[in-house]
């Protein structure tokens, strides 16, 4: 049986500070809340406090899950949210060891030398994940904007990031200077203009939109940025996870793939595999490595 080797892990990922449990706490600490969660579910299982709540809208009602008159209105949708808690925390687990890395200045990674967008990543991550979490169980208006602005969200972080990498440096009024403060902070300008203004736009329409744009951005940045190495794997494997996921979230949509009753749904694996493909996009970043001209050099003297 294979073991786990963390030195080559953190190696690979620039986890220069970081042990095993910059991932093991976020896991089972998720998994204890939710085993909480879920006895307190059971105990009050029958109870239905959400019919005066203003109903969600669109296509909320539309899933192959049955909607049932209960504390969780649809259970295995509601429960599969956990994977994107699980990652969000792993996220924001790992931006604080960045943060607290007092030699991060001189590092190659530009995720662990600004651990700002591992923050912005983590926490709208976390937020997707609970906003899911809390529509699906409630099937409420206030979740639904929660959970469809959380989507908006974890993209904005992803591309905001990807804008760093685009322009690094630049310059205002004469002055130059380093830019993640300025695509972190207008990032969350953006998210909160969605929150308040945007988010009923036409999410089946924007969020693809959005998605592809992530990708075609991040693919663009493998060609223009020549001074970068990283496991191109981690992406790869993320845009096929997300196809995979897309094409089960439409299977449920329509009824193609659909047993109502069931503990296996197809949005439920949707959100599970969509907060792998989160994760691997996370790690396909986390692996790129910055590499200056003497190091160019050396490469090109090796071929």
């Amino acid at each position: 049986m294979p073991v786990l080797d963390f030195d080559k892990i953190k190696d690979d990922l620039n986890l220069y500070n970081h042990r095993p449990r910059v991932f093991s706490w976020p896991v089972f600490g998720t998994l204890l809340f939710g085993a909480i969660l879920f006895v307190f579910y059971k105990l009050n299982q029958y109870i239905f406090p959400w019919n005066t709540w203003q109903q969600a809208a669109g296509n909320a009602r539309d899933f192959c899950e049955m909607n049932r008159e209960q504390l969780i209105v649809q259970p295995a949708n509601t429960w599969s949210n956990l994977g994107f808690i699980i990652v969000g925390w792993i996220f924001l687990s790992i931006a604080k060891n960045d943060h607290n890395y007092f030699e991060r200045v001189s590092v190659d990674n530009l995720l662990a030398k600004f651990p700002g967008f591992t923050y912005l990543i983590g926490f709208s991550t976390l937020y997707m994940g609970f906003g899911s979490f809390l529509y699906h169980g409630t099937l409420t208006l206030p979740f639904q904007r929660m959970d469809q602005t959380g989507m908006y969200f974890l993209l904005i972080s992803f591309l905001a990031y990807n804008l760093f990498k685009l322009f690094p440096i630049l310059k205002f009024n004469g002055t130059t200077f380093i830019s993640n403060k300025f695509f972190i902070i207008s990032a969350i300008i953006l998210q909160l203009i969605f929150y308040f203004f945007l988010w009923q736009a036409p999410i089946n329409i924007l969020f693809p939109a959005l998605t592809l744009t992530f990708f075609f951005t991040n693919f663009m940045l493998i060609h223009k940025v020549k001074n970068t190495i990283s496991f191109i794997g981690f992406l790869k494997a993320a845009f096929i996870t997300l196809l995979i996921a897309a094409t089960i979230w439409i299977l449920d949509i329509t009824n193609k793939l659909c047993a109502p009753t069931s503990v296996f749904q197809g949005h439920a694996l949707w959100h599970i595999l969509c907060s792998i493909s989160i994760f691997l996009s996370y790690l396909y970043y986390r692996s790129e490595t910055f590499l200056t001209k003497e190091d160019i050099a050396v490469i090109q003297n090796d071929i």
